[in-house]
C-alpha cells in the first residue's frame, strides 16, 4: 500500500496572553507646569507590585490612545515629559482648580501582565504677575453716598489659577475716606471694590487721586474720584434665583424692582449690568433697562458652570444722579441631559513571531503587524481580532465610560450582552475590561457580535449602546484529514511510468496557509498477495 501524509505548515499568531494576566493598578504622580522637555515625573516600576511581594523586572509600553505629552522608558518605566512646549495648566485644564491628566499603559514581565492607569496632577505655579488693563480709572461718587457703599473697579488680571490667584489689592497710601477690598464671587471670579468709609463733602474737596498696588508691589493705575451733588435716595438688594440647565431661552428669571421714592426725573431709574458682571454672563442673561426683567438669552450648561453672579447697577436720572448696585446670584440646577460616553480600546492584535515574550508583547502593543485590522491601544470603531488559541481570562478590550452630568445623573453602570464566551470585569473607576470567559474555536464561531450598554442612574436614565465585533483569528490547530481512511486501487500490470492510478484528497478547516495542504509519499511497500 501507499501511505500519504499531508505536510503541515505553521503560522504563529501573537496574543497578549503570552504572560499571565495579573491585575489593574492606579499610580499617581504630580509635576509643576512649565517643566522643561524631558523632565522626570516618576518611576513606574516602584508602584506596579500587585500580588507579588518581591520586585520583578518589568517592561512598560504606552497605549496608542494616550496623550503625546508623556514618554515612558520601556526598561524601568521612567516617566518624563515629551514635546518641546512643556506643560501649561490653562491649555490642558482651562479654569479648573485641579488639573489631572490620565492615561493608560501596559506593564509586563515573565510572571505577570498588568494594565496600569496613571494620573499626573499638573500643579499651577505663580508665574504671572497681576496687572490692571488701564493706567487711569475715572469714577464719580455722589456726595450723599452712604457710608459702606462699594464702587466696582476693574479687576487686576492674574493668569495663575488654583493656589495662585490674586492675593491682595490695596491703596498705596492709607486713606481715611476710601479702602480697596478684594472679594471672591460665588462663581469663583474675583472682584475689587472701592469702599466708602466716611461721608463725602463736595464743597470741602471735589476730587481725589488714589493709587492702587497689587500683590507684587508694582505701581498700578490711578483712581480719579470726582464727587457729585446728590439727590436723596439710593437702593440696594441681594437676590438669588435657581434655574434648570434646560430652561428655554427667553424665560423670565427675575423681576428686579427699580422703584425710586423720589419724584420727578429722580424716580426715573435705569438698570444695567455693573462692572463686576463677567462678559460670559452678559451673553447668557439679558436685563431690560426699564422694566428690570432678567431673562435667559442663551442656553446654560451646568457641566460648564453651575453659578453666575450678576452685578446690577440702578441709577436714577435726577440732577446729580444717584446709583447703587444689587447682586443677583444665579444657580444652575443639573438635569440629566448628557448620555454616557463610551470608548473601547482593543488590547489584542495578531502579529509575527517574536524572539522573546518581552519583544512579542512590545511588538503587539506597538501594532507591529501592518496588516492588522485593529492595533492594540488604539480606539477603533467597533472591532478587535482575538486568536482562537487565547486562554481564559485573556484581555480583549478596555472599556472607558464617562458622563458629564453630576450626582446620580453622572453615575454610570456598564453591561455586556450577547455571548457567554466573554465577560466584563471592573478595572478602575469608570473603566472595565472585556476578557475571554471560555476557549474559542474559529472553525465553530468565527465572529462574535457583542453589545456594550452604559446607562446612568438619572430619572429617567440615559443610555448609550455600542455594538462591538470580536473576530477570531485563525491558528494552525487542525491537522488535515483525508476524505477516506484507506484508499484501495486496482491496477493492471505492465502500466508505463506516469500512468494515472488514483486521486487522494485531504481537507484542512484552517485558513490561508494554515489550510493549504501539500502531499508527500512516504516509504512504500511493494509485494505480492
Amino acid at each position: 500500500g501507499i501511505l500519504c501524509w499531508p505536510r503541515l505548515e505553521f503560522l504563529q499568531v501573537l496574543w497578549l496572553q503570552l504572560v499571565p494576566w495579573s491585575c489593574t493598578k492606579t499610580i499617581n504622580f504630580h509635576t509643576n507646569e512649565e517643566e522643561a522637555y524631558g523632565s522626570d515625573i516618576g518611576v513606574l516600576s516602584d508602584g506596579v507590585l500587585c500580588n507579588y511581594q518581591i520586585k520583578i523586572p518589568h517592561q512598560f509600553h504606552l497605549m496608542k490612545s494616550n496623550s503625546s505629552l508623556f514618554a515612558v522608558s520601556e526598561g524601568d518605566g521612567e516617566l518624563t515629559l515629551a514635546g518641546d512646549a512643556g506643560l501649561d495648566h490653562a491649555p490642558q485644564c482651562g479654569q479648573a482648580t485641579q488639573c489631572v491628566l490620565a492615561f493608560d499603559l501596559i506593564s509586563f514581565s515573565q510572571e505577570q501582565f498588568q494594565l496600569v492607569h496613571v494620573e499626573v496632577e499638573v500643579r499651577n505655579i505663580n508665574d504671572h504677575a497681576p496687572r490692571l488693563p488701564l493706567t487711569q480709572i475715572p469714577m464719580e461718587v455722589c456726595e450723599g453716598a452712604a457710608v459702606g457703599m462699594r464702587i466696582p473697579l476693574e479687576v487686576p488680571v492674574d493668569e495663575d489659577l488654583g493656589a495662585n490667584p490674586l492675593q491682595s489689592v490695596r491703596l498705596a497710601e492709607p486713606h481715611n475716606l476710601f479702602r480697596v477690598e478684594l472679594q471672591t464671587l460665588a462663581d469663583g471670579a474675583q472682584c475689587v471694590d472701592l469702599v466708602l468709609l466716611q461721608e463725602l463733602d463736595r464743597e470741602g474737596q471735589a476730587a481725589y487721586s488714589l493709587e492702587l498696588v497689587a500683590q507684587d508691589g508694582r505701581p498700578q493705575p490711578l483712581l480719579s474720584v470726582r464727587v457729585l451733588d446728590a439727590n436723596d435716595h439710593s437702593r440696594g438688594a441681594l437676590a438669588e434665583v435657581e434655574l434648570a440647565e434646560d430652561t428655554p431661552m427667553g424665560s423670565l428669571l427675575l423681576d428686579l424692582d427699580a422703584a425710586d421714592p423720589d419724584e420727578g426725573p429722580n424716580d426715573d431709574v435705569v438698570l444695567a449690568f455693573g462692572a463686576h458682571t463677567r462678559p460670559k454672563a452678559r451673553r447668557l442673561f439679558r436685563l431690560e433697562l426699564r422694566s428690570g426683567h432678567l431673562t435667559l438669552a442663551k442656553p446654560v450648561d451646568y457641566e460648564r458652570q453651575d453659578t453666575y453672579e450678576l452685578d446690577v447697577r440702578a441709577q436714577d436720572r435726577g440732577p446729580g444722579p444717584r446709583a447703587s448696585t444689587c447682586k443677583v446670584i444665579v444657580h444652575i440646577r443639573d438635569v440629566n441631559d448628557n448620555a454616557p460616553d463610551i470608548t473601547i480600546t482593543p488590547l489584542a492584535a495578531p502579529g509575527a513571531p517574536a524572539a522573546s515574550p518581552f519583544a512579542a508583547v512590545a511588538a503587539a502593543l506597538g501594532g507591529a503587524d501592518a496588516t492588522s485590522p485593529t492595533r492594540p491601544g488604539t480606539p477603533e470603531a467597533g472591532a478587535v481580532s482575538v486568536p482562537e488559541g487565547a486562554a481564559r481570562e485573556s484581555l480583549v478590550a478596555l472599556v472607558s465610560t464617562s458622563d458629564r452630568d453630576s450626582g446620580a445623573n453622572g453615575q454610570v453602570r456598564c453591561a455586556l450582552y450577547r455571548h457567554e464566551h466573554f465577560r466584563r470585569q471592573p478595572a478602575y473607576a469608570g473603566s472595565y475590561l472585556v476578557v475571554t470567559a471560555a476557549s474559542l474555536d474559529r472553525e465553530r464561531i468565527a465572529e462574535y457580535n457583542l453589545t456594550l450598554v452604559v446607562e446612568d442612574r438619572g430619572a429617567p436614565p440615559l443610555r448609550t449602546v455600542r455594538p462591538y465585533t470580536v473576530r477570531v483569528s485563525d491558528e494552525n490547530d487542525n491537522a488535515p484529514l483525508f476524505t477516506r481512511p484507506v484508499y484501495e486501487v486496482l491496477v493492471r500490470e505492465n502500466n508505463p511510468p506516469g500512468a494515472y492510478l488514483a486521486t487522494v484528497a485531504a481537507r484542512d478547516p484552517d485558513l490561508g496557509r494554515n489550510g493549504q495542504v501539500t502531499y508527500q509519499l512516504l516509504e512504500a511497500e511493494v509485494g505480492c498477495a
